[in-house]
């Protein structure tokens, strides 16, 4: 279940219920896709949303840096964003400290879920 989403330029950052905690995924605005190489799990849902909203600032910059590097923009909307990345980033830090949750990322509990289903574990006495 999608329970929020913050978008960049290009990429929506969503937070999705997971069975291990919650999931913050990136899908393609113009196409939908979902990204298979970015996501990452975190056990708690304000932090998960901290981190989506940074991810969203840090593209959002990004392009603008792109977009600065082919025309001339308004000093202020960069100085805007680059306030709304360095804001963003401390919320997450600040978060992701006090509640101890740092996230994992969505291709590792893949491949440990995968190794788990493969072959049962030997038990050593």
């Amino acid at each position: 279940m999608l329970l929020a989403a913050s978008e960049g330029r290009h990429w929506r950052y969503e937070v999705c219920e997971h069975d291990d905690g919650y999931l913050v995924q990136m899908r393609d605005l113009a196409t939908g896709d979902l990204d298979e190489e970015f996501s990452t799990i975190f056990r708690t849902l304000p932090v998960a949303f901290a981190y989506a909203e940074m991810s969203a600032a840090y593209e959002r910059y990004a392009a603008l840096e792109l977009d600065a590097s082919e025309e001339t923009h308004v000093e202020n909307d960069q100085i805007e964003i680059e306030i709304d990345v360095e804001t963003t980033e401390r919320h997450f830090i600040d978060l992701s400290d006090r509640l101890h949750d740092v996230g994992i990322n969505g291709v590792v509990i893949q491949a440990w879920e995968r190794e788990s289903q493969r072959s049962p574990g030997r038990l050593l006495h």
